[in-house]
C-alpha cells in the first residue's frame, strides 16, 4: 500500500519520448517519493513514479511495472485486496508479496476496463496495453488520490500534480480566465476544476482510455445507481452496519507506521477515532495521535460549564480509550500563509488548520492521518430532504416529530414556522422562488473586490448553481448530489497536494465504497428514530460513542473569527507596507486596497465576516496573478 505519485507521457504516433525532460519533470515530484523513484522511457512512451512507503506491501513495489504488453503506474491503495487475491487466484503464500499495482494489472489483464467495477479503495492510475495501443487511466469513486491530464494532438500528459506537467519546457498552461472569475464571483464553490486552459481533473468515479481516435471519458460509478436495501427488522440494518463501519476503519490500519486520526465532537471522527483505537489495540498496537482544529484548554479558551464545548466530549474519549490529543495551534499568520498559496496548484479548499496538524503529524513520524470527512454525505447524514419529502408524501405525524425537535417544543411558534417553511414548504417550489429565499448564502449577500467589466465578459457565471445548491424533497437525492457536488474530491486533493511534502496520506473510512453502496441504498424512513436523526449509525455504534456526542464546536469558531482577525491586520500591515502594487486587469484595486485597511479591532460579526471573505478570494486571485500573469 504504497501512497505515491505518477507521470506519464505518450506519444501514439511513436515519437520519442526525451528522458532528459521526463526525469526533470518528475523530479518536481520528489517530495511526493521518500522512499524512492523510477521511470522508464522507450520510444513514444514515458511513465515515472514517486514511492512513499505505507504498508508491508509497498516493500514489493516496482513501478513502473511491465508485465507482457501491459505497463502501469499507480498511486493506489486498495481495500479489498483479499477479494481481489481470489477472484484473480493468487495463492495465499504470494497475497503478501503482491503489490497493489500487479492487483490492479492482473485485474486489467483478467477483466479489461471493466477491472474498475470491483475495485475498492482510493487509487488513480494509468496503464499502457501495447497490444492495443490504448492507454486506460481510472480514478477511485470519491476521488482521495488526484489525477490531472492534458492532450494535445497525437499526445497525452497525465501526472498526480499538475507541477509535473508545468516542467515540460515544450507545454505552455495558459490561466483560464473564466476560472478566475468563477471563483471571484463565488468563492465557496470548492471545486477541483483546474486554472489553467486544457488541464483537467479526471472526475471521481471516472475512466479515460487514450487512443489514435482520441480521449475517451466515462463514468464507471454514480452513486444514484445504488440498488435497495431492505431487511425485515432494524436491528439487521444495524448489525451490517457495524459490520461495514469496522471493515472499512479495519482496511485503513494496514500500516507499519503510526497512524494519526482528526478527533472532533461529532459523531464522523468520535466513530472512527474510536473504532480505530479498539481495533489497533486488538493488533497489539495503539492509535499514535489525535488531533483536533479546536484550541488548547487555557485561560483564553476555558474548558466551557455547557454542553456546547466539544473539547468536553474529546477530553471524554480521550480518557476512556487512553488516547492523546494535539488541539490547533493555528494564528493568523498561517492563514496569511495559505492566503499566497498557488491555488492553481493546491486547490482553493479553506481548511488551513490543517496545516498545523500536518506539521505536528510529520513530527510524530505519522504516515496514515483517519479522517471522518465525507460522513455527512454518507453514513451520517441528517435529514436533508426529509421534512419535504414527509409532507410530499404525507407522513404528517413523523413530520411533525421531527418539527418538534427542531423548534425544541410546542412553545415556540415562530421557530414551527420557519422549519415548516425553510426545511419543507421551500424544497417544493420551484427554482426561482427556491433561488429568491434561499437560507443559504448568495451571492448577492458579499461586498465583492472584482472588477465588474471582468466579470461580466462570462455572462454563465451568473446562472452557475453547484449540484447541491438547494434543497429537494428527497433525502436520497440530496445524499447523490452532496456526493456529486465537487467538494470531496476537491478537499481531498488539496490535502493530497498539502501533506505530500509531510510523507502522509489520508483515509477516509466513511467514504469507503461498500458503505456507500449500503447506505445509499437504505430506506429514507430510517433517518428518523425515536426523535432523533442519524439514529443508525448511533445504534450501530452504540457502547462505542459517548453519550453526549455531537458536534458543538463554538470555541473553534471563536478561535477561526480570531485568526481571520489576525490575518485582516497582517493583510492591512501589508498593504501599508508597499504590498499589492501591481495593478491586476482582474481586481478593483482600490477597493482591494480600502477592504484591507478596514480590519476592524476585533472580528465578532457575521457581516465582518462577509465583507472578509471576498477579501480572502480577491488575494488569493492577486497572487495567483503574480505567478503567473506579472511577469509574463
Amino acid at each position: 500500500m504504497p501512497v505515491s505519485a505518477i507521470l506519464g507521457r505518450i506519444h501514439l504516433s511513436g515519437r520519442l519520448v526525451d528522458p532528459t525532460a521526463f526525469a526533470s519533470a518528475l523530479a518536481t515530484l520528489d517530495h511526493y517519493g521518500r522512499d524512492g523513484a523510477s521511470m522508464r522511457v522507450e520510444a513514444g512512451i514515458g511513465l515515472g513514479y514517486q514511492r512513499l512507503d505505507v504498508s508491508p506491501f509497498s516493500v514489493h513495489e516496482r513501478q513502473p511495472l511491465v508485465e507482457g504488453p501491459y505497463a502501469i503506474v499507480a498511486d493506489a491503495i486498495l481495500d479489498n485486496r483479499e477479494s481481489l487475491c481470489d477472484e484473480l487466484s493468487i495463492e495465499s503464500g504470494w497475497r503478501s508479496q503482491t503489490p497493489d499495482s500487479r492487483l490492479l494489472l492482473l485485474a486489467y489483464r483478467r477483466w479489461g476496463q471493466e477491472c474498475v467495477q470491483r475495485l475498492v479503495g482510493d487509487f488513480a492510475f494509468a496503464l499502457w496495453d501495447s497490444r492495443k495501443q490504448i492507454l486506460f487511466c481510472a480514478r477511485d469513486h470519491i476521488g482521495a488520490r488526484p489525477f490531472y491530464y492534458h492532450s494535445y494532438g497525437d499526445s497525452f500528459v497525465f501526472s498526480t500534480d499538475i507541477r509535473a506537467l508545468q516542467a515540460f519546457s515544450d507545454l505552455a498552461f495558459e490561466i483560464d480566465e473564466s476560472r478566475v472569475a468563477g471563483y471571484l464571483f463565488w468563492p465557496f464553490g470548492c471545486r477541483e476544476g483546474s486554472f489553467f486552459h486544457g488541464v483537467y481533473p479526471l472526475p471521481a468515479g471516472h475512466c479515460m482510455s487514450v487512443d489514435h481516435h482520441g480521449v475517451s471519458l466515462r463514468a464507471y460509478w454514480h452513486p444514484g445507481d445504488v440498488p435497495s436495501i431492505r431487511y425485515a427488522r432494524r436491528e439487521d440494518y444495524i448489525e451490517h452496519l457495524r459490520e461495514l463501519l469496522e471493515q472499512a476503519v479495519s482496511d485503513r490500519l494496514v500500516s507499519h507506521y503510526p497512524v494519526g486520526s482528526h478527533l472532533s465532537g461529532g459523531l464522523d471522527s468520535a466513530g472512527v477515532t474510536i473504532l480505530a483505537s479498539r481495533l489497533m489495540r486488538a493488533r497489539g498496537r495503539r492509535l499514535d495521535m489525535c488531533y483536533s482544529w479546536s484550541p488548547p484548554i487555557s485561560s483564553e479558551y476555558p474548558l466551557s460549564d455547557r454542553k456546547r464545548d466539544e473539547r468536553r466530549v474529546i477530553e471524554e474519549i480521550c480518557r476512556r480509550e487512553d488516547i492523546r490529543c494535539l488541539y490547533g495551534p493555528t494564528t493568523g499568520q498561517d492563514y496569511l500563509d495559505y492566503l499566497k498559496g498557488d491555488i492553481a496548484l493546491e486547490g482553493t479548499t479553506d481548511l488551513f488548520e490543517e496545516h498545523g496538524v500536518m506539521r505536528q503529524a510529520a513530527y510524530r513520524g505519522t504516515r496514515v492521518m483517519l479522517s471522518g470527512w465525507g460522513g455527512d454525505e454518507s453514513v451520517t447524514f441528517g435529514v436533508r430532504g426529509y421534512p419535504g419529502y414527509l409532507l410530499k408524501h404525507g407522513q404528517l405525524m413523523r413530520l411533525l416529530s421531527i418539527a418538534h425537535k427542531a423548534a425544541g417544543g410546542y412553545h415556540r411558534p415562530r421557530k414551527w414556522a420557519s422549519f415548516l417553511w425553510r426545511e419543507c414548504l421551500l424544497s417544493l417550489l420551484p427554482d426561482s422562488v427556491y433561488a429568491r429565499y434561499s437560507p443559504y448564502l448568495r451571492p448577492e449577500q458579499l461586498e465583492f473586490l472584482y472588477r465588474p467589466d471582468f466579470v461580466e465578459r462570462f455572462a454563465g457565471l451568473l446562472s452557475y448553481r453547484s449540484p447541491a445548491w438547494r434543497e429537494y424533497p428527497d433525502p436520497v437525492a440530496m445524499q447523490v448530489l452532496l456526493l456529486t457536488n465537487g467538494h470531496l474530491e476537491g478537499r481531498m486533493s488539496t490535502w493530497s497536494h498539502w501533506s505530500a511534502r509531510h510523507g502522509i496520506v489520508y483515509r477516509y473510512p466513511l467514504t469507503d465504497l461498500r458503505l456507500l453502496r449500503y447506505t445509499l441504498g437504505l430506506p429514507p424512513e430510517l433517518l428518523w428514530f425515536q426523535g432523533q436523526a442519524r439514529s443508525l449509525y448511533r445504534s450501530a455504534l452504540d457502547g462505542v460513542l459517548p453519550r453526549e456526542v455531537g458536534k458543538n464546536d463554538t470555541v473553534n469558531e471563536r478561535k477561526r473569527m480570531k485568526v481571520r482577525g489576525e490575518c485582516w491586520k497582517l493583510l492591512a500591515l501589508e498593504s501599508t507596507r508597499g504590498a499589492f502594487q501591481h495593478e491586476c486587469r482582474w481586481l478593483d484595486m482600490l477597493a482591494l486596497h480600502t477592504r484591507m485597511s478596514e480590519a476592524p479591532s476585533e472580528m465578532t460579526s457575521a457581516e465582518q465576516m462577509l465583507r472578509f471573505l471576498p477579501l480572502c478570494s480577491a488575494v488569493q486571485v492577486w497572487h495567483l496573478w503574480k505567478y503567473y500573469e506579472l511577469n509574463s
